[in-house]
């Protein structure tokens, strides 16, 4: 594999051993501000990054390359807030570490590992941090380790010499693989304060309920400089399975509505979505004396927040697509007109909602939960994902209490999107995708209600229930319109309809039985 393309860190007079001392100085922060923006992880590729500074570093001991160096970056942007990373750094061998991977040449070189590489590539990060989660030993300078009830309850082993496997289908975290066991997974971008995604577990391994997500183990903590709560990694169990819940799901859809094959495995598959939505949802609002998850009543307020959230989605794409509309043509023209002519639509519509009353209650939800975040196991049952929230939330947004009616618009809004992109290459049978879209979502929402209907007090009354979906569907909606304005102009037309259907005030069936 060459490493041609990358630049040249001058070791003279400097050792290995000595990087915590020179690592701050030199051409290192450079280096790393031009490599970083390249890394699949880095989160603000447009920003121009002004420096890089080494927060703390700390040694992990355990490669064939050496020590292992932990690192905090801080990096500065010419414009608009800092943020915080978490990046290993290790010696490595080209023939062992993807050119993704590598970050610069070390001359001069005493040995075979002659380059600077990310160490979640290297055996020793992983085999290092699990080590300090699985063992009782006090935890190594500058960092803190989280163990969690599962784990007392977790009865596996791991091979001393078990090389760990990078797991190539994340973008925001790189996650290794030990074996058929475990995962640990390293958070690149780090926002001070609890990870949604480890308290959520913790939470559910106290609870020690039967729930559809992998076992929390625990965590590799640290701290900023002013003294805040960082996460850096998550050990969970590792869930066997063939696929995520949208690549399953497409590939049954594609040839149900090509008429190769029947669709009551697709079926089933989303009831028992539906199902295990509200398993998730009881077991997260099923502790009223913990005093971050205990539910909360669904009231005016929290419906002012959604309104408010709604019209700033709004106004901000509606900014963007006026100005844009000029260069659209066709189909996607249309759409977006009729998009901006819906203005006079909104407040009518969120008065209607209002109107229906409130009730039910606010919990922790997952909050970006769709098809993606769906494992499909071995067996055909599911298991969800990823509870770190909304990425384009700032991170207290995330662990605000919401209806459970949120994480119900998201699945249903990625059974419309799945519809959707069944039919790529078939645009004329568009109708037949939108009424598999229709009969589903009944089917998964009457699969929720139903696993709920022993459970009174999480959902509000019929009324307000069919409205506050209908706000959760809009909102869910525009964020979906503004990632794909920024990312997926083509894609745009699938949200766009989807804001045009809620506002049409459809019926939202959650009644007994498919």
């Amino acid at each position: 594999m060459s490493d041609g393309g990358l630049r040249t860190l001058d070791l003279s007079g400097k050792s290995w051993d000595g990087f915590p001392d020179w690592a701050g100085e030199g051409p290192l922060p450079e280096i790393l501000a031009a490599v970083l923006p390249s890394r699949r992880w880095f989160g603000s590729k447009s920003r121009r990054i002004r420096s890089v500074r080494f927060e703390s570093i700390t040694s992990l001991d355990g490669d064939p390359g050496g020590t292992i160096y932990l690192c905090l970056l801080w990096v500065e942007f010419a414009e608009g807030e800092g943020e915080r990373y978490f990046l290993p750094l290790a010696r490595g061998r080209s023939s062992d570490v993807p050119e993704s991977a590598q970050i610069a040449r070390m001359d001069p070189s005493a040995d075979e590992f002659s380059l600077l590489v990310d160490g979640f590539y290297v055996p020793g990060t992983g085999r290092g941090i699990l080590r300090d989660i699985l063992s009782q030993f006090s935890p190594r300078t500058g960092l803190g380790i989280l163990r969690t009830a599962a784990l007392g309850r977790w009865d596996g082993s791991i091979a001393p010499d078990l090389v760990p496997r990078v797991f190539r289908g994340e973008q925001s975290n790189t996650s290794l693989l030990f074996g058929n066991s475990l995962m640990l997974k390293g958070f690149r971008k780090i926002a001070a304060g609890m990870n949604p995604d480890l308290e959520v577990g913790a939470f559910l391994a106290r609870r020690g309920e039967e729930v559809p997500i992998p076992a929390t183990l625990g965590a590799l903590l640290g701290k900023s400089p002013e003294g805040e709560l960082l996460v850096l990694a998550l050990l969970q169990e590792f869930i066997p399975n063939v696929g995520d819940g949208w690549s399953w799901c497409l590939s049954r859809l594609s040839k149900v509505l090509s008429g190769e094959e029947g669709g009551e495995s697709l079926g089933r598959m989303v009831e028992q979505l539906g199902r295990m939505t509200a398993r998730l949802h009881r077991a997260l609002g099923s502790d009223p004396s913990d005093p971050d998850f205990a539910p909360l009543p669904f009231g005016e307020p929290d419906l002012d927040v959604l309104f408010r959230e709604i019209r700033e989605r709004w106004a901000k794409a509606a900014e963007t697509l006026e100005s844009s509309l000029p260069g659209l043509s066709g189909r996607l023209r249309f759409k977006v007109r009729t998009f901006l002519s819906l203005v006079p639509e909104l407040e009518p519509f969120l008065e209607r909602c209002r109107s229906a009353g409130v009730g039910g209650s606010c919990i922790r939800c997952h909050g970006d939960l769709h098809l993606g975040q769906v494992l499909v196991t071995q067996e055909e049952t599911v298991v969800f994902l990823d509870f770190e929230g909304e990425p384009a939330l700032p991170p207290p947004l995330r662990r605000i209490r919401r209806t459970p009616l949120q994480d119900v618009a998201g699945m249903l809004r990625s059974l419309h999107y799945l519809s959707l992109s069944a039919i790529t290459d078939s645009p004329d049978r568009r109708w037949e995708a939108e009424r598999w879209y229709a009969l589903q979502s009944r089917r998964y929402l009457r699969a929720y209600a139903s696993e709920l209907s022993g459970f009174p007090g999480l959902l509000p009354p019929p009324g307000p229930s069919e409205k506050i979906l209908a706000l959760c569907l809009l909102r869910k909606a525009l964020y979906e319109l503004q990632y794909e304005i920024d990312n997926r102009p083509d894609w745009m037309e699938v949200p766009l309809d989807g804001i045009q259907t809620v506002l049409k005030d459809p019926p939202l069936d959650f009644g007994e039985g498919p």
